[in-house]
């Protein structure tokens, strides 16, 4: 039969016993490996799901720790016990000197209405005891007294000017800082007072250069700005994108500003702080105390006009004046001028701080300054 075809049969070998048994163990191995691996999985689940309801336990137990604390305790009120604990638990140390932190820097005061932003501004800028300027489109004639103050009546255009002068100024003092260096500019110092400038920004055109160049420039040029605004946000002053320019300024917040930005800072500590008295504000993130109000105005009033020269008052804005001391052997019996030292004196100035920073003697002038003190306290 040659067609047909041939069957070949192959021979298979079974495998011997030793084989069979190595594949077995291999076998239980695996299923070892994969329970112990599963076991680990489990373990890491259950052990997950304990720590997130011991976490939920905590926090809930220190809440109600938290209502315990404040439960009346041996006969003493809630009250008591609640703002003892908030004094006990305030540990950091407010900046009491606000004039030598931003001494050199460039400055921004951000609060609401009614938070004594403008105060605050003309405290500073008169205690520097330098040449002092300001724009303001909704001042009275009474604002900024004795201080050059432009674009008031919302005058754009005079602000416009204003800043570009600023500008061919920063720019001539750096010329002279690089022909001469640094001690060509000593008492060259100029502070610029802004207020609400976030509405600059789209209103003066060059508003935006003269900051950034004052941001970049200011230090080196001994010209330092006070930028006041109900904003705090970077876009509000046109600086979004703009990091490195917003990191030139120091912050002053003050009310709800300071305690919102104590909030994002997550520290509740600082935040009750802060409620405590309007006094209490933020120099960025850190806790200062203000001085009192009565305080600061009594150094504003440095620069007001004597009454027998009110007449002349337009002329004083017409320039930038040097600050000259506020009182004169002529009239020491003025009435205003012994109120404003009387103030001075029940918020426990010391003279030395009277006489240089509110009778604006220093240096070679101290003991005549400490003389006209006497003879004004001996006239109260």
């Amino acid at each position: 039969m040659d067609g047909e075809k041939k069957m070949q049969w192959v021979e298979l070998r079974l495998p011997s016993a030793r084989e069979f048994l190595r594949f077995i163990g291999w076998g239980i191995g695996r299923i070892l490996f994969s329970v112990w691996l599963f076991t680990l999985t489990a373990a890491r689940v259950l052990l997950r799901t304990l720590l997130a309801i011991i976490d939920q336990m905590e926090k809930g137990t220190d809440k109600v720790l938290g209502i315990y604390d404040q439960l009346p305790h041996s006969g003493i009120s809630h009250h008591y016990l609640t703002s003892h604990k908030q004094d006990e638990l305030i540990t950091f140390t407010p900046i009491a000197d606000i004039l030598s932190e931003i001494e050199g820097k460039q400055l921004m005061i951000i609060g609401e209405m009614g938070t004594g932003k403008s105060t605050v501004a003309q405290y500073l800028a008169y205690s520097v005891g330098t040449r002092v300027k300001v724009y303001e489109c909704e001042g009275t004639p009474d604002d900024w007294a004795g201080l050059e103050v432009i674009g008031k009546g919302e005058d754009w255009g005079a602000i416009e000017d204003g800043m570009q002068a600023d500008l061919e100024d920063l720019s001539n003092q750096m010329k002279i800082r690089n022909e001469q260096g640094d001690n060509a500019l000593a008492g060259t110092e100029k502070i610029i007072i802004c207020e609400e400038y976030p509405e600059l920004v789209n209103k003066v055109p060059s508003s935006g250069e003269w900051l950034e160049r004052h941001a970049r420039r200011g230090r080196k040029a001994r010209r330092f700005t006070i930028l006041l605004s109900q904003y705090d946000r970077v876009s509000a002053w046109g600086l979004e994108g703009k990091a490195d320019l917003a990191e030139a300024f120091f912050r002053i917040r003050l009310g709800k500003k300071a305690v919102s930005h104590a909030r994002s800072l997550k520290n509740p500590q600082l935040v009750e702080w802060l409620r405590q008295d309007r006094r209490h504000c933020l120099l960025d993130d850190f806790p200062c105390i203000l001085p009192v109000y009565r305080e600061m105005k009594a150094v504003t009033h440095r620069l007001l006009p004597s009454p027998e020269n009110t007449h002349q008052k337009t002329a004083v804005t017409q320039s930038e004046p040097e600050l000259q001391p506020f009182l004169t052997g002529n009239n020491i019996q003025d009435s205003a001028i012994a109120g404003v030292v009387k103030s001075c004196l029940e918020a426990d100035f010391s003279d030395s701080r009277i006489i240089k920073e509110v009778l604006g003697y220093k240096g070679s002038s101290y003991q005549a300054g400490k003389q006209l003190l006497e003879e004004v306290k001996r006239s109260l």
